[in-house]
């Protein structure tokens, strides 16, 4: 990272930083703690003042001296109401950091996967970003609140700091040198114990990532399958088990060179505090100094010494969470580099969309060898066509370039004529359906799935309705138990778990539900019955008048159907044609292929 982004998170940065994010999150309570801390401090000195004077009063009685009752009584009552002041603050800041948790909660919950929605698809494959994602995801939802109330407590401890200081520097400014020299031994070692790093992300390399995904396939459902057939679960747990058990044990190796330090700091603190006192006692014995002021001054030297070691507590507390704090601050201002730009072009809602890739290259950042190379065609408004080739072959990547999740390395893709670069995207995906090979399965219900294609319609059940005739989904949708309104999701009540075939059809129901100028099918009908793919396609076929298609599939049942059918082999378009066309050739790759399918028919 450059030195001048660096010093864009540093701790001072992030301390103010954060205390403006608590102004904008809970104001009330920011506030509120402020004053608080003011009403703490205060009622602390005076209930230490007032019970020296109480103290004073009632050694003139072993003095044989007069004392007045009404005296002593109003001191009593303003200790008890100092007390009184001191322990009502202290509760109402507790009360306070738990008012404002929900808030921190979510707000840092949306702003977290805010950023990390908004990123680009490369963005997510850069390694250094990926591991300070998943650093930050184990512990957004309370490290900032507690980042900010050490700030607080620091501030809270100053301000008492600074007030006993004053009556301090009056009685013996000296003190105030001793005391403070006294906690150096002890802030080096709680600085030391706040750097160990309790939780794998602290960790370099790639053993934070490893122990993720590892968790992951003793997690997710669907690696479970495997996990539970191939019997790796056992593997899986002892190789997580050893991950954890090596870093703690590294971190045990430290923590235990931490307690030497530790017990020089306490023993040279309550070595100084006890020096302190029995001086004061020796001027008690010397009558230089009245047992009330001996009362008083003790209580506002310990004060003193229990804010010094606070401070030093919270700063090393701060000091260590702010390493957390630059990757989340980093993470959140980390913008895409895939935006529209500012005078972007925005296509109308009447116009149709066509797409001409002009000599296309394209190699994915970290790669050597492109992904497709000199990639020409032209797709119409109401074409129809598909991308066939092995995996790997670059058909997805074409999709990816076209739907600029990705800019390409060389050529342009035109869109209307206009370089896809210099579009308004949102207006360019709003002509956009799409149903990716791995689509998303929401936990809501079928209604709410489909509906989630277009949510400035998502209230139009008519239209629900017809994406699901469309999408060859009515017919089992209507034997769920509560038909539209069924839950997708067997963890929640009376939830059901759809087959793979179901959830396609209810995805594809999503993507007609957009009712797009361009729909995007990658592998559509992979998890679908035959009867069903016929029926989808019939479907499709009436709809598709001036709305283009583009198929990505393995199955010639599918592929067939396009009017344009582009062979793709090691990135680069080696035949295209019609499925008639294609089969003419006689060495062709598409024929080869579709025979070998074919003949597992026969």
């Amino acid at each position: 990272m450059p030195k001048n982004k660096i010093n864009n998170y540093s701790l001072p940065k992030n301390i103010w930083r954060t205390l403006i994010l608590y102004w904008q999150i809970d104001r009330l309570a920011l506030l509120g703690y402020l004053l608080l801390i003011a009403l703490q401090v205060t009622s602390s000195i005076l209930t230490v003042y007032f019970g020296s004077r109480i103290i004073g009063q009632l050694t003139l009685v072993f003095q044989n001296k007069p004392v007045s009752s009404e005296h002593v009584y109003v001191l009593l009552a303003a200790s008890t109401i100092a007390v009184l002041g001191e322990r009502f603050s202290w509760r109402w800041i507790t009360f306070i950091e738990r008012r404002a948790w929900i808030k921190w909660y979510v707000r840092m919950t949306v702003d977290f996967n805010s950023a990390t929605s908004s990123l680009d698809m490369e963005q997510h494959d850069d390694f250094e970003l990926k591991k300070k994602i998943q650093k930050v995801s184990q512990e957004y939802q309370y490290t900032p609140q507690n980042f900010a109330n050490y700030i607080l407590q620091c501030l809270h401890s100053t301000v008492r700091l600074v007030s006993s200081l004053v009556i301090v520097f009056t009685f013996a400014p000296w003190l105030i040198l001793v005391m403070s020299a006294s906690l150096i031994p002890g802030f080096y070692a709680e600085k030391r114990f706040s750097q160990l790093k309790w939780n794998l992300w602290g960790e370099k390399g790639d053993k934070p990532l490893l122990a993720q995904k590892t968790t992951k396939f003793l997690e997710d459902k669907y690696s479970l399958q495997e996990t539970k057939i191939f019997g790796t679960r056992n593997y899986l747990l002892d190789f997580l088990k050893q991950l954890h058990v090596d870093f703690y044990n590294r971190q045990l190796k430290h923590l235990k060179g931490t307690q030497g330090k530790a017990f020089v700091g306490i023993a040279t603190e309550v070595a100084v505090a006890g020096g302190v006192t029995l001086w004061l006692i020796t001027k008690v014995l010397k009558h230089s100094l009245s047992l009330a002021n001996y009362s008083f001054y003790s209580g506002i030297i310990l004060q003193f010494g229990s804010s010094l070691s606070l401070i030093a507590t919270s700063l090393n507390f701060i000091y260590d969470n702010n390493e957390y704090m630059k990757d989340l601050y980093l993470l959140v201002d980390t913008k895409p580099k895939i935006v529209s730009p500012k005078n972007a072009i925005k296509i109308s809602s009447s116009t149709k969309p066509s797409i001409t890739f002009d000599n296309v290259s394209f190699t994915y950042p970290g790669s050597e060898k492109p992904s497709i190379k000199n990639i020409t065609f032209t797709i119409n408004p109401g074409d129809s066509i598909a991308f066939v080739g092995e995996n790997g072959s670059g058909k997805t990547t074409i999709i990816k370039l076209l739907l600029r999740f990705y800019d390409v390395t060389k050529g342009k893709i035109l869109i209307n004529g206009i370089d896809i670069k210099d579009l308004d995207l949102n207006s360019y995906y709003a002509h956009v359906g799409v149903l990716f090979q791995y689509f998303n399965d929401y936990p809501f219900s079928v209604r709410d799935n489909i509906a989630l294609g277009k949510v400035e319609e998502f209230d139009n059940d008519e239209r629900v309705f017809q994406a699901a005739i469309a999408a060859n989904a009515v017919s089992f949708i209507k034997r769920y138990p509560k038909g539209f309104e069924q839950v997708l999701e067997p963890g929640f009540k009376d939830g059901i778990e759809p087959s793979g075939g179901q959830w396609q059809r209810v995805a594809l129901a999503r993507a007609l539900f957009r009712d797009a100028d361009l729909l995007i099918l990658d592998e559509p009908t992979a998890a679908v019955d035959p009867k069903s793919e016929y029926e989808i396609f019939k479907t499709l076929g009436k709809r598709s008048k001036d709305r283009s298609t583009i198929i990505i599939s393995h199955r010639f049942s599918t592929v067939r159907r396009a009017q344009q059918i582009f062979v793709i082999e090691d990135g680069e378009i080696v035949e295209h044609g019609n499925h008639n066309e294609l089969l003419k050739h006689k060495n062709g790759i598409y024929k080869e292929m579709f025979e070998k399918q074919a003949s597992g028919y026969k």
